[in-house]
């Protein structure tokens, strides 16, 4: 049994890997379009895409003649291998050119991760329920949007739940995180401002962090202070010593709140882009914990808002104690949404189960 698994951003790429090292451990053959960690995974990689997941609506069209051409190579994998299946995971914006092409040629299409659809531009379900054979949505609300608009779709747990080590939150932490999010793109918008704050609350009792991502290089964080340190991540050492942080919106922002740690959710992009986003957006919040929570938890700045002197105002309110306690203790609430914690078992098991069913084997 072959599948095909495309993922596109960093946090993606993570998300598929473990994915793939399921898959694997069940027996699959398994080929990717991906980055550093599907190809770790042991998974055969077609074209290694990390360094071209830039996001909004106009950003990506930098990298339009990379992924024309990406496409008529995984066209001419996809009739060549005819894999059993093929795993989308998150990455709409590629990833919606491939459903027609594997549907086409008899391959049975899953997608891990959804479209946000709840939060813009609905009518992407209409192209997921006439390809996708069934969606495997990480939060426990979106399998009842997609069931509620006929497409096939199961809540698996969030991988996350795996991965992430148990909260132990301290106060009294020296430490601030800036999490300026892992693609080009998010750092030439987001890290002038963090290394300005750094400035307005430098010299006195914080250390500050900054979290890079393994697929960007070092010299894009040049801009920071020397006073800051740079650090990769992994098992969540760093990430476990914050008092607080400021982090952009998406997956990081996540992470904190798993982790129990007060953040600073901020994102700007490019004035077309936003000027798009504000027209099609349909959520009331950016980060996912506030949407999860159906509340501001953590403070959101949005674009111009998301300014050196007004982050310092929020984050000044946000660094008292009672605040930060009563702020992580709301956060660590919503960890009880998420009680699986065998997420890529889970979308496997109903893959095998479903083809199985199509091929008349139970």
């Amino acid at each position: 049994m072959r599948v095909f698994i495309s993922a596109g951003d960093f946090s993606g790429d993570i998300f598929a890997a473990r994915l793939a090292g399921t898959f694997m451990a069940s027996g699959w053959e398994v080929s990717a379009v991906g980055g550093a960690a599907l190809r770790e995974s042991g998974a055969e990689i077609i074209v290694d895409v990390s360094a071209r997941n830039d996001i909004g609506f106009i950003e990506p069209l930098r990298n339009i003649i990379f992924f024309r051409r990406l496409l008529g190579r995984i066209k001419s994998f996809c009739v060549e291998n005819q894999p059993d299946a093929a795993v989308m995971v998150d990455f709409w914006g590629f990833n919606s050119h491939l459903l027609p092409l594997f549907a086409g040629v008899g391959t049975k299409v899953f997608y891990y991760i959804c479209p946000q659809i709840w939060a813009s531009r609905f009518a992407r379900v209409k192209k997921i329920k006439k390809y996708v054979s069934k969606v495997f949505p990480v939060f426990p609300f979106e399998e009842k949007i997609y069931l509620a608009h006929g497409v096939n779709a199961l809540f698996p747990g969030h991988p996350l739940t795996a991965m992430l080590p148990e909260p132990a939150y301290d106060p009294e932490s020296p430490y601030i995180g800036l999490l300026p999010g892992s693609r080009k793109s998010e750092l030439e918008k987001h890290l002038p401002v963090m290394a300005a704050l750094i400035k307005l609350l430098g010299g006195g009792e914080f250390r500050f962090k900054c979290f890079k991502a393994p697929s960007l290089p070092m010299e894009l964080y040049s801009t920071l202070p020397d006073s800051c340190e740079i650090v990769e991540d992994k098992g969540y050492v760093h990430r476990r010593s914050l008092r607080l942080a400021v982090a952009s919106s998406g997956t990081a922002s996540f992470e904190n709140a798993m982790l129990g740690i007060p953040t600073l959710i901020m994102y700007k992009t490019s004035f077309l882009s936003y000027s798009i986003a504000r027209r099609v957006v349909k959520s009331r919040f950016i980060g996912m914990p506030n949407i999860l929570a159906g509340k501001l938890v953590t403070p959101e700045l949005i674009q111009t808002e998301a300014a050196p002197f007004r982050i310092l105002r929020e984050l000044t309110a946000m660094l008292k104690k009672d605040k930060l306690l009563c702020t992580s203790a709301e956060l660590v609430k919503l960890r009880n949404l998420f009680g699986q914690k065998n997420a890529e078992a889970n979308v496997v098991s109903e893959i095998e189960k479903l083809l199985a069913v199509s091929a008349g084997g139970i």
